[in-house]
């Protein structure tokens, strides 16, 4: 490919990605927006309804897309494969459209609250589809760190409704989330079909349409890419699988518990918890800024480090980041447990310590956003084989939404039986137990093939070599060759049928 054709092609990649990650912003603006209206919705006078929102129905409120985003696991993936990347891409706009729209002209919680299901659909769609359309239209050598822009911009969404959820009202706030959703259907629209999504179907014109439009016009990157498309496109069609194929052998088992474990680690971390819940803990815990100030604070902190994270995944290994993760997060929410303790029985005047929950839930979501968040989702990715992948996160994700739900749905209640002390203990005690459940179950995959990872997860020893200092590597998975050579100390794959 020459100089101009290369660039031309990481434009147009860089470009999709961030039109295709709208929809993670979608996420972002929905998951941060409970914070900053739960005070509004509670007053005296609220924007919505007669009568102030008890802290039951707030709960409700905050976590009832989670319901809607178990919901869409169960049929966003057979859209996304049966009419294309590109079409379940803009279907994924219309649930959010309409969620906000609701919020808008609503009348009372019930209104919230269906609107907030219909939201979280949208939600479970823009999870499934998005990664996979912009893993499918990226180069290798980029694919890695345009993969990780989904979480970047969820946080991002998150910020962005911290930030205008505290200067705005709450109308102006919503009508501002009903944008972004319009604003991505109308961009998104106008982009290729992902080329694998097309040759599955059949549509071979419209792929190599596609391919030469993402690889800078450029015809001879696109025909030698043609038969590597081809041969993925083969394998995926000629290995249909069923949900009893993740029981089909020891490998696929321990990397479905190692998926579902890393959902609950998501969900029971405390994370979602203070995420939603960010601008009441700061005002209960007292601190001198403002908690809106607070929230935008910790917002920012969880951008800036999913970049961290991206930057580390494949340096410092996805294991030891993990343990990193995990270890750090329980003593930040046993610190941040002790505070409630002491403030709630009045054990000590905390005056000249009120600062402390700013630094515990920021060190808290620092380390999650560097570990325990987006990693999970690079390790899923490289434990199960690519016939059952599909349908495996599918699982993996219908769990992970459920237990989102029960997450945000059970932290008012325990906080009412715990106190949140108690609250921030339990959520502790899970890390530590997270962090066992990685030294012992979970493998560190960095610099592995596919092949190898398989293989440990089958009861092998995996191989101690250094990845990079082989001259080439062959290995075979489902009739697919992959062959790996080094040069200038970079990998280049090449799938041959």
């Amino acid at each position: 490919m020459d100089t101009r054709a290369a660039k031309s092609a990481a434009r147009r990649q860089y470009l999709a990605t961030v039109i295709g990650n709208l929809s993670a912003l979608c996420i972002g603006m929905m998951l941060g927006w409970t914070s900053p209206v739960q005070p509004l919705l509670m007053s005296e006078t609220p924007p919505v309804g007669d009568t102030p929102l008890t802290q039951t129905q707030i709960s409700w409120v905050g976590s009832m897309n989670f319901i809607g985003g178990a919901t869409g696991t169960l049929f966003w993936g057979k859209i996304s494969d049966a009419l294309g990347r590109k079409m379940a891409g803009c279907l994924i706009a219309f649930p959010f459209t309409l969620g906000w729209i609701l919020m808008l002209i609503g009348k009372d919680f019930v209104w919230i609250v269906v609107a907030r299901f219909v939201i979280g659909v949208g939600c479970s769609g823009a999870v499934i589809n998005t990664p996979l359309y912009v893993a499918e239209v990226s180069e290798d050598k980029r694919r890695g760190a345009l993969g990780s822009c989904f979480m970047m911009f969820l946080n991002l969404g998150v910020v962005i409704s911290y930030i205008i959820g505290s200067i705005t009202t709450y109308h102006t706030f919503t009508s501002i989330c009903l944008a972004i959703p319009i604003i991505y259907l109308s961009l998104f629209f106008w982009l290729p079909e992902s080329p694998v999504s097309a040759f599955v179907r059949g549509k071979k014109t419209v792929a190599e349409t596609s391919l030469l439009w993402y690889r800078g016009d450029d015809s001879v990157t696109m025909a030698k890419e043609i038969s590597r498309l081809q041969a993925r496109a083969d394998s995926i069609k000629n290995n249909r699988v069923s949900f009893l194929s993740l029981f089909s052998s020891r490998g696929t088992i321990k990397a479905l518990i190692i998926g579902i474990g890393f959902s609950f680690g998501q969900q029971f971390c405390g994370i979602l918890a203070i995420l939603t819940y960010t601008v009441m803990l700061f005002k209960e815990a007292g601190t001198e800024l403002s908690p809106f100030t607070c929230a935008i604070i910790v917002g920012l902190l969880q951008l800036c480090s999913s970049f961290v994270s991206s930057q580390l995944v494949d340096k410092a290994g996805r294991k030891v980041l993990l343990i990193t993760s995990y270890t750090v997060m329980s003593l930040s929410l046993l610190v941040l447990g002790l505070y409630f303790d002491v403030k709630a029985f009045e054990r000590y005047d905390l005056t000249e310590w009120n600062t402390i929950p700013i630094w515990a839930m920021s060190i808290h979501v620092i380390f999650y956003s560097i570990g325990a968040g987006p990693v999970p989702f690079v390790v899923i990715s490289e434990t199960f084989r690519p016939e059952i992948r599909g349908i495996a996160v599918a699982i993996v994700m219908f769990f992970s939404t459920t237990l989102s739900f029960a997450s945000v749905r059970l932290f008012p209640i325990i906080v009412t039986l715990v106190g949140l002390h108690g609250c921030f203990w339990s959520y502790a005690g899970s890390c530590l137990l997270l962090t066992l459940f990685t030294v012992l179950l979970v493998p560190e995959t960095k610099g592995r093939s596919l092949q190898e990872i398989l293989k440990q997860l089958e009861g092998g020893k995996p191989e101690n070599r250094d990845a990079e200092g082989a001259d080439a590597e062959l290995c075979a998975v489902n009739k697919v060759r992959i062959v790996k050579s080094n040069t200038d100390n970079k990998t280049n794959s090449n799938i041959v049928r």
